[in-house]
């Protein structure tokens, strides 16, 4: 994921989509972690646009879409490097705004990094 965003960093406007696995139930067991949603995503869309001031995740159909640019897609490469050289978890909030739900990532029992957004926080 981090060469992904570091690539598309400065660039023309451009994405990639990618096929989404469902969670396994070692991640379910994970202390804190919710539990179960009701839908699985297939896929997530990552949407570079250099114009972009703030990370948007927004549901559509069966689809993810995370659309980011500028700063806040640099911090969001710096969180996947972060996690990946085993500084355990990272959070960061997408925008400026105050009302954002935070993002977090982490990693998964016997898996890669993994990145979550649970509107069932609120």
């Amino acid at each position: 994921m981090r060469n992904l965003i570091d690539r598309m960093v400065g660039g023309a406007p451009c994405h990639r989509t990618l096929e989404l696995a469902r969670v396994t139930q070692a991640v379910h067991e994970v202390p804190g972690f919710l539990g179960p949603i009701d839908h699985h995503h297939l896929r997530l869309r990552i949407e570079y646009r250099p114009d972009a001031t703030a990370l948007r995740l927004e549901v559509e159909g069966d689809r993810l879409t995370m659309t980011a640019g500028g700063p806040a897609f640099c911090e969001l490469g710096a969180a996947f490097a972060s996690v990946e050289i085993g500084d355990g978890d990272f959070g960061m909030k997408p925008s400026a705004d105050k009302k954002a739900d935070p993002w977090w990532f982490w990693w998964m029992p016997r898996a890669v990094p993994a990145m979550t957004y649970d509107k069932r926080t609120k």
